[in-house]
């Protein structure tokens, strides 16, 4: 059975790591994160993206079912100040914003920028990114 929230994560992290614009600031893009050998998940880039906490909902219509996915997505920054995490940010939104994503089992996919900010992160010299995206995608 098909399964419209993985094949989203699935589109959005191959429209993300396919974006040459968005690689050359970050060392990639996680669905978890966990240091590595290589440098992963900050590499020479030293900063990456991850994605966060997403909320599902349905909408039922009379001949049709819209699925709402809200996902936030993290941009992570080690580099001083707010430029670099600023920079990842754009970049994720470039993609993203307005973005036809390709699902194989479903129909129409709305995407919509609910939010962007930046927040202070416990750790010290990392700055924290967030944007939140609303997908609409047709079930039915």
């Amino acid at each position: 059975m098909a399964n419209p929230d993985l094949e989203l994560q699935q589109a959005v992290i191959a429209a993300l790591t396919g974006d040459a614009a968005l690689m050359e600031v970050v060392h990639g893009v996680y669905d978890s994160t966990k240091a590595s050998s290589d440098g992963a998940p900050w590499g020479d880039q030293q900063g990456y993206v991850s994605l966060g906490p997403e909320d599902e909902s349905e909408d039922h219509h009379d001949c049709f079912t819209i699925e709402e996915i809200t996902l936030q997505i993290d941009c992570w920054s080690k580099k001083p100040g707010r430029v670099h995490a600023k920079q990842i940010l754009r970049a994720v939104r470039n993609v993203l914003s307005g973005a036809e994503l390709p699902l194989p089992s479903f129909g129409n996919v709305l995407t919509e920028l609910e939010l962007q900010r930046i927040v202070p992160d416990p750790e010290e010299g990392v700055t924290h990114g967030i944007l939140q995206f609303t997908f609409e995608i047709q079930v039915h």
